[in-house]
């Protein structure tokens, strides 16, 4: 993931690839078995963060830098953005809450809205632009510059709200430490920025402060909000808040455009050169800033926090031109993000190589994060894509296996349902019990293996895999059995192992082994009495022997 910005935590990510279907600008990638996002491809407009179901994506934090500050006792400065009323409708409590808390300050980051809105207008009154295309959105301030650099100069040369404020605060208040409460996660990159140096010090987001204020948030404080010049600037995280802070004007048409899909579509007509007198207000968040990631725990309060701002301004009050306090101007350029670019024939060899052999193997479902199969081609050509990732084609193959492992192994599989009805029954397991003909699928267990001992162990609770050996007289079958039972589903597997060959053949073994051994044993009894005859007739004729030459002996002993 962004080694700064947002990073993936790898035991919450369940592989879903919503962070990569969301991204609008294809900087997330699904490489090496998780998500990763290409660096200065990504606009952080935190799709990816806020899609996420599982909370596997995690915001840069500055937190525990703003609470050493505070604890060190420095003068710290909390610039709120409009947006915070999704989550405290009371402006006058929270402020008291942050003092209570070691704060020195709390103000509204709408004053800074205000500067920005009053140089809108005099960008519009001087008229000089071909359209004007506002920069308070840091998201779609990167996604111009590193994807339509040649609309660089239709951006109004004009810092946002947050710089403004920030400035404006240093300015009166030059030792203090300026943070801002953020919706939004580019927010964090822009004060990193070198252009933007030194206005605002760190960001924290209302999720954070949220969960370091909950103890306190039952403090309430009653009174109006304070009133100060161009306080409709508060409208400005609402869809077209910018334009309603605008008095109406004939050089421009103010049009107001929310969500990065439709803002590229606008960017996309600006290129073409046929559009000119357009004020665009561009947001990345649908729903503007109220839609903003770092909301997105807060997400139903977004119509709440709507009404609340609208309670909140005089919407006739509208800001006017003029001077402003501090350096508003900004500077923006073309990065100019090289992608590199691929013939057809190395598009259609890399479709080839995924598998996309004939329209029917071409899905266009969108499972894997890309529209359709030719973008993700160029997906992994471009080195962000695993070719292996393919939703129908993996369970087309894991379908086309199990159907081909089922159908062959010479085990027995019966899928047996919660009330130990047949299933599914493979051929292996037809033939052990003479059904090889009959679809048994709707009958009971009982009704094609009759054994009461395998229906209590098929009905045990638990996980434990159990295992039974059964002597069917009725299939002339002895069957080892193995019940399985299934996590999370109402399902028992039977796996059946046929031993009555095996068993057969063992049984002539030893028959066999023991006729040898009756064999052995009588030629080994033959061959003891034939020595003994044998040993009977040399001892006789021994002594006999013995007799004649004892005679022999004295007789010649005589002479």
């Amino acid at each position: 993931m962004n080694r700064y910005y947002i990073r993936l935590q790898e035991a919450s990510c369940h592989n879903c690839m919503r962070c990569v279907r969301a991204c609008p600008t294809n900087a997330m990638t699904y490489l090496k078995n998780q998500p990763l996002i290409v660096e200065n491809e990504c606009i952080l407009c935190g799709r990816c963060y806020s899609v996420c179901p599982h909370d596997a994506k995690a915001v840069i934090s500055d937190f525990k830098t703003v609470l050493q500050w505070l604890e060190q006792g420095e003068e710290v400065i909390m610039s709120v953005a409009p947006s915070f009323v999704s989550v405290w409708p009371k402006f006058t409590s929270l402020s008291k809450i942050l003092k209570n808390r070691g704060f020195a300050y709390t103000e509204e980051t709408a004053r800074g809205a205000a500067m920005v809105s009053r140089s809108y207008i005099n960008l519009i009154e001087e008229g000089t632009m071909k359209n004007i295309i506002t920069t308070c959105c840091p998201a779609v301030n990167a996604l111009i510059e590193k994807e339509y650099g040649d609309l660089t100069d239709q951006m109004a040369p004009v810092v946002s709200p947050l710089i403004a404020h920030g400035r404006a605060i240093k300015q009166e208040h030059p030792n203090a430490r300026v943070v801002f409460l953020s919706p939004c996660i580019a927010k964090y990159r822009e004060i990193r920025e070198a252009r933007f140096a030194g206005a605002v010090d760190a960001c924290i987001s209302m999720l954070e402060l949220h969960r370091w204020l909950q103890e306190t948030l039952t403090e309430e404080e009653t009174g109006d909000w304070e009133d100060f010049e161009g306080s409709i600037a508060r409208l400005y995280p609402t869809p077209g808040g910018i334009i309603s802070t605008l008095p109406h004007d004939t050089k421009y048409k103010y049009v107001a455009i929310d969500g990065v899909e439709r803002v590229k579509e606008v960017l996309d007509a600006l290129r073409t050169g046929s559009l000119s007198g357009y004020f665009f207000e561009l947001n990345s968040c649908t729903g503007s800033c109220m839609g903003g990631p770092l909301l997105s725990h807060f997400k139903h309060n977004e119509w709440l926090g709507q009404s609340v701002i609208r309670e909140n301004v005089d919407m006739n009050r509208k800001v006017s031109g003029g001077t402003l306090p501090v350096e508003m101007h900004a500077v923006w350029q073309d990065e100019h993000i090289f992608h590199p670019k691929h013939t057809e024939e190395e598009i259609d060899a890399q479709m080839k190589a995924m598998g996309k052999t004939s329209p029917m193997k071409i899905h266009d479902c969108g499972a894997c994060g890309y529209e359709t199969c030719r973008l993700k081609a160029i997906a992994v050509l471009d080195g962000k894509a695993d070719p292996r990732i393919c939703l129908p084609e993996a369970v087309r193959q894991a379908r086309s296996l199990s159907g081909a492992v089922i159908e062959n192994t010479p085990n027995g599989i019966v899928v047996l349902d919660e009330e130990l009805n047949i299933r599914e029954m493979n051929p292996a397991a037809r033939n052990m019990v003479g059904m090889g003909m009959i679809n048994p699928t709707g009958l009971p267990l009982m009704a094609v293996f009759p054994d009461d001992a395998l229906e209590r162990l098929v009905r045990m609770t638990g996980l434990s895999t159990e295992y039974i050996r059964i002597d069917y007289e009725n299939y002339h079958r002895l069957i080892d059995h193995a019940i399985v039972k299934m996590h999370g589903e109402p399902y028992t597997i039977l796996i059946l192992m046929d031993r009555t060959e095996e068993v057969e053949k063992e049984n002539r073994m030893r028959e066999l082994r023991e006729k040898t051994l009756e064999v052995t044993q009588q030629v080994i009894d033959d061959q003891m009495r034939s020595v003994q005859e044998i040993a009977s007739l040399l001892g006789e004729t021994t002594a006999k022997s013995k007799v004649a030459l004892t005679a022999l002996k004295k007789t010649i002993g005589e002479e």
